[in-house]
């Protein structure tokens, strides 16, 4: 599939450039360096310069931190809302972060507001109609896909799907995974990887899209087997040479904890009433429905805000269900959903969910963890944490 690549470059006042610690962002550097060259960016905007605020937010959006870097961008426009130049940045902001729509609307907004003798005013109108051609080729290459899709999924309803077509459907299926709005999930492209695999059990292809579905379901352990195998099946395998380096590679750890940072940092903000923190919180677990964390999180969030009188209760409770009824739940889960369960007067359902996560739970520590809950909120059942 071809992939338009897109991006504008930022608007400043006057002709300065973003800086030297923005450029340094840009050109790639280490953890410790990016963490350091924020810092600096940061203590800068503590001043409240605005300039310095609007270097900040770049940084942030080149760190691909964008909930951040989105949320500084509107606070200026909260007060300048009539800022073309700063609108135009939000735009380009919300296009790094692949939020095409809003980005237009963002657009659109900005041709509102800007009068027809601004200097930015071809600076706009080119932008809409750079967007639009993007757009209109996203959606042109999509409906490939789908129809792509359609035309393997006939052939397999009629069972004349060979292991090499479920494999070139496992493909679309991936890439479908990516968009928002197709509806694939990460266990449809795992489910199928596994069926092409029954009739392919030593293709490379095969096993990288297994390992693939695994790590889009955050199947570790079932990642780790993979691996092994393509080991002995393709040691040349793209996958397992990415993985051979980032696994070697000292960064990795520390980007990964970077990740969990962010995302705990998401979930606090998403609970306290961060929209962009919520949007981002919702998209995260939609395309990693088996990331407990992200599941229970925005459980959480959506809960705390209507606790706090600016959210739903029901939304929470379906939230919960769907939690609930996942066959890839696992302790974390029915742990954290029994307790939002029973404060939402599920009281059945939350016990059941008590008695998951005795059953899921690894060690006696976190079997007293569930008797603890349960004798905490109240839902009186047997010794062992089990519902009869």
């Amino acid at each position: 599939m071809t992939q338009f690549r897109l991006s504008w470059p930022w608007v400043l006042d006057g002709s300065e450039p973003p800086g030297d610690l923005v450029r340094a962002l840009a050109e790639g550097t280490s953890v410790q360096d990016r963490d350091r060259l924020l810092k600096g960016l940061a203590n800068q905007a503590a001043t409240g310069d605005a300039d310095s605020v609007e270097r900040y937010a770049i940084g942030l959006s080149v760190a691909k931190r964008f909930g951040d870097s989105l949320q500084l961008w509107r606070l200026l426009l909260k007060h300048r809302p009539n800022a073309v130049r700063l609108r135009l940045n939000l735009a380009a902001c919300l296009l790094s972060a692949q939020r095409m729509d809003e980005c237009a609307r963002e657009l659109d907004e900005c041709a509102r507001r800007c009068p027809d003798d601004d200097p930015l005013r071809p600076m706009v109108q080119q932008r809409l109609e750079e967007l639009a051609t993007i757009r209109d080729h996203d959606e042109r290459e999509f409906r490939l896909l789908e129809l792509k899709a359609d035309a393997y999924r006939e052939l397999a309803e009629r069972g004349e799907a060979s292991p090499a077509d479920l494999k070139e459907l496992c493909k679309v299926l991936a890439a479908l995974q990516q968009r928002p709005g197709s509806g694939v999930t990460a266990d449809d492209v795992l489910a199928l990887a596994e069926q092409a695999r029954e009739g392919m059990p030593q293709d490379a292809e095969v096993l990288e899209l297994v390992a693939y579905g695994r790590i889009l379901t955050g199947d570790m352990n079932g990642l780790s087997e993979m691996l092994r195998l393509l080991e002995q099946v393709a040691p040349h395998s793209h996958l397992l040479g990415e993985f051979r380096s980032s696994h070697t590679d000292p960064e990795f750890q520390q980007m990964a904890d970077q990740r969990k940072r962010h995302m705990d940092e998401t979930i606090r903000r998403a609970g306290e009433g961060d929209e962009d923190a919520l949007r981002e919180l919702r998209r995260e677990s939609q395309r990693f429905p088996a990331n407990e964390t992200y599941g229970v999180g925005l459980l959480s969030a959506v809960y705390g805000r209507a606790a706090s009188g600016t959210g739903d209760y029901e939304e929470a409770r379906r939230i919960a269900h769907e939690l609930a009824a996942r066959p890839s739940a696992g302790h974390h889960t029915h742990f954290h959903v029994a307790q939002f369960l029973w404060m939402l007067g599920d009281h059945e359902l939350a016990r059941h969910q008590f008695a998951r996560a005795f059953e899921t739970a690894q060690d006696e520590e976190d079997r007293e963890t569930v008797r603890l809950a349960m004798r905490t909120v109240g839902a009186d059942g047997p010794e062992d944490g089990r519902h009869g």
